[in-house]
């Protein structure tokens, strides 16, 4: 089938007419039905807004077994579905981000583009899983903080996806294998908490702190299960913990503000977050400096005048 032949059949699939399209592409009816007939070809410039005013992409237009779809985003989407690329991604979220924004949209065309993001959420995920598979396949010797926030990090995604049975079997085999591994112990913790079985995870945690040589990571979980707990007051000694053995660990003064605001001691959340504004100014980190400022003008302003 040559082109003049696809163009047609795709225009009559849309019900179109030779004056309607020729008008939409800014020509003459009589060059459009050349087209058609194969006596003349259009300019190239012209084929991506040919394919897009029938729905397709400009390989289709050289298809013999292309369709026309009811938009050009659903025919994207089709797109995408088989490349699973992210430049294709883009374009699709590009095309349906306009159809949704111009109000003339279907409850078909909700659907799909969420079926895009769930496509492109399955995508993401196993993108994560490989790279996190590829820095754990390194040396583990060239950076060992790296290599359990790795592990860690893939604890999370497992967690985030449900598979929270396969982070505990895991940990639990590895600890009876390397009884002792401290970070063994701390992502079985992490695997138990965020199965929100924080007696179990406690269980670990106060077994692991007498065992090993308190590693700054092991008191931010143990933290966390306390402050999950609603036991405020433990997990701040927790992360004050893991500040006082790294004390560029300022996430640890983040979660103990956080402790503060939750008793409603507004004051105590306030001066910890002044000791974080402080701790940035000290190094030299003036934006980072100039974000917590604004961000504790603000919290004395919200919660305390």
């Amino acid at each position: 089938m040559n082109f003049g032949e696809n163009i047609r059949r795709l225009r009559l699939a849309k019900r179109f007419t030779q004056e309607y399209v020729a008008n939409e592409l800014s020509v003459s009816a009589q060059s459009v039905s050349r087209w058609e007939t194969s006596a003349t070809f259009p300019d190239i410039l012209l084929l991506p807004a040919i394919a897009k005013l029938y729905c397709v992409t400009v390989d289709d237009l050289f298809r013999e077994d292309s369709v026309s779809y009811e938009n050009y985003a659903h025919r994207l989407l089709s797109v995408y579905e088989n490349t699973r690329s992210q430049e294709d991604f883009l374009a699709a979220d590009r095309e349906f981000a306009k159809l949704i924004e111009s109000d003339n949209f279907s409850m078909k065309d909700c659907c799909m583009y969420g079926m895009l993001y769930q496509y492109g959420m399955e995508d993401c995920i196993n993108k994560a899983f490989e790279l996190f598979d590829k820095g754990l396949s390194l040396d583990e010797n060239d950076d060992p903080d790296t290599h359990h926030w790795i592990e860690r990090q893939k604890i999370l995604l497992n967690a985030q996806i449900g598979c929270h049975t396969k982070n505990i079997s895991k940990y639990s085999e590895y600890n009876k294998m390397y009884p002792d591994d401290p970070y063994g112990y701390i992502n079985l913790i992490q695997s138990y908490h965020l199965s929100r079985d924080y007696d179990k995870a406690l269980k670990i945690f106060l077994k692991a702190e007498t065992k090993f040589d308190n590693p700054k990571v092991l008191y931010i979980y143990g933290g966390s299960i306390y402050k999950d707990m609603g036991e405020y007051f433990k997990a701040i000694e927790c992360y004050e913990r893991a500040f006082e053995i790294d004390s560029s660990y300022t996430h640890a003064l983040h979660k103990m503000a956080e402790c503060y605001d939750a008793l409603g001691d507004f004051e105590n959340a306030y001066k910890i977050y002044r000791r974080i504004e402080q701790w940035y100014k000290e190094r030299g980190y003036s934006v980072e400096t100039d974000s917590m400022r604004a961000f504790a003008d603000q919290y004395a302003r919200n919660k305390i005048h």
